[in-house]
C-alpha cells in the first residue's frame, strides 16, 4: 500500500479506531509515524506507552520428563490441568496426533503429560493422589452452595 493510500485510510478511521490502532503496538514504524501524525492533526495526543515488559528468563528447571501416558487426549489434558492447578508447569503432548489418528494411539504411545525434571517427584505425588480419587467430588456436591 502506498504512503498516500495509507494516509487516506488512516484519515478515514474514526478517532477512537485510530487511537486504538496507534496505541496497540502492532504497527510498523513507518505506519506508526503516519498514525501519530494523523492523530496530531486531529489534536489528539497519543497516551504514554507502558514500558515494554522485559521477558523474564525463567531459571532452567530441567528437561521435560514424561510422567504419564493416556490413550485419549482428554485424560492427558485433565491431568495436565490438575498439575497446573497444583503449581506444576505441565504440558500435554502429542494430543493433536492422538486426536486426529485415534486408531494409531497405541502405536504412537498415546498422549503424554510432561513436566520439567525439577518437578517430577512432586508431579508423581499429585498423580498418585489424582489416581486415588483424592480430588474427586462426592455425589452431593452443589456448586451453588458456596456462591456469594
Amino acid at each position: 500500500m502506498a504512503a498516500n493510500e495509507l494516509t487516506a485510510h488512516l484519515q478515514s478511521l474514526s478517532d477512537s479506531e485510530l487511537l486504538l490502532r496507534a496505541s496497540g503496538g502492532g504497527l510498523t514504524e513507518s505506519v506508526q509515524r503516519l498514525a501519530e501524525q494523523e492523530l496530531a492533526s486531529r489534536g489528539i495526543a497519543l497516551p504514554d506507552r507502558p514500558e515494554e515488559r522485559e521477558q523474564v528468563e525463567r531459571e532452567y528447571e530441567g528437561d521435560m520428563t514424561i510422567v504419564a501416558k493416556y490413550l485419549t487426549p482428554t485424560e492427558a489434558h485433565m491431568l495436565c490441568s490438575c498439575l497446573n492447578a497444583a503449581g506444576i508447569p505441565a504440558d500435554a503432548g502429542d494430543t493433536n496426533t492422538v486426536q486426529a489418528y485415534s486408531l494409531l494411539s497405541i502405536a504412537v504411545g498415546g498422549a503424554r503429560v510432561r513436566v520439567p525434571s525439577a518437578y517430577e517427584t512432586e508431579a508423581l505425588e499429585i498423580i498418585a493422589a489424582y489416581n486415588r480419587g483424592d480430588f474427586a467430588l462426592d455425589e452431593s456436591f452443589d456448586p451453588d452452595a458456596d456462591a456469594l
